[in-house]
């Protein structure tokens, strides 16, 4: 007899998991252990950078997305040795994730000056999905088709006013909130604004025929 093992449903969530409640749970367990607020935070920094490593390390693939998040990360991490001022840690940081701002406004420039910069963003996904013929297929109608083009420009240019949204977020939040309620509230103003960012993409990409 054959014993069919039920698909993981959990597993899509587990990268999303580390990302944003891995960080939270250093920080506040290490403040909660009573170290200080500086080293709290230099800590949960570090954590990113480790998984995105690790999986970078697993799939042996270079990943664009990925190697941003890193540089990023680590950017912020080599800033925050300058100082040991919690509130200038935690502003380092948020300018470090202005950087997020940064790829924003590449996607909204190339929303006007040649090919939208999300066809390269994507391009993995798509020929994960559908396969070396379906990735040409699917950049061959930039050529062939002005609807899929004007629907391609649509979906970067919100991706592109998302992103930098999210830096402007995380930037006045690590100014304006108490120390030890920060991290937490940066770390919820990228999950706020992609919820409502991936329904209309979702939604959008389908409605137009985008999807390859």
């Amino acid at each position: 007899m054959t014993l069919h093992t039920a698909p993981r449903r959990t597993t899509p969530l587990l990268p999303l998991l580390l990302d944003l409640a891995l960080p939270l749970a250093v920080f506040y367990g290490l403040r909660l252990a009573g170290v200080d607020q500086w080293w709290s935070l230099l800590w949960s920094a570090a954590v990113p950078a480790v998984t995105v490593t690790v999986r970078l390390a697993r799939t042996r693939r270079v990943d664009f997305l990925a190697l941003l998040v890193l540089s990023m990360i680590v950017l912020g991490l080599v800033l925050s040795t300058l100082t040991g001022d919690p509130r200038t840690l935690l502003v380092r940081e948020a300018w470090t994730g202005m950087l997020g701002g940064l790829l924003g406004l590449w996607l909204l420039r190339s929303v006007v000056h040649g090919r939208p910069a999300l066809m390269l963003l994507f391009r993995s996904f798509v020929q994960l999905k559908a396969g070396e013929d379906g990735l040409r297929a699917w950049e061959a109608r930039w050529h062939q088709d002005a609807a899929f083009r004007h629907g391609v420009r649509v979906v970067t240019a919100v991706w592109g006013a998302a992103s930098s949204l999210n830096a402007l977020a995380q930037l006045a939040v690590a100014y304006l909130l108490p120390i030890d309620a920060a991290p937490a509230a940066m770390q919820a103003c990228w999950p706020v604004i992609a919820v409502p960012l991936f329904l209309f993409h979702l939604a959008y990409t389908k409605r137009h025929g985008l999807r390859a």
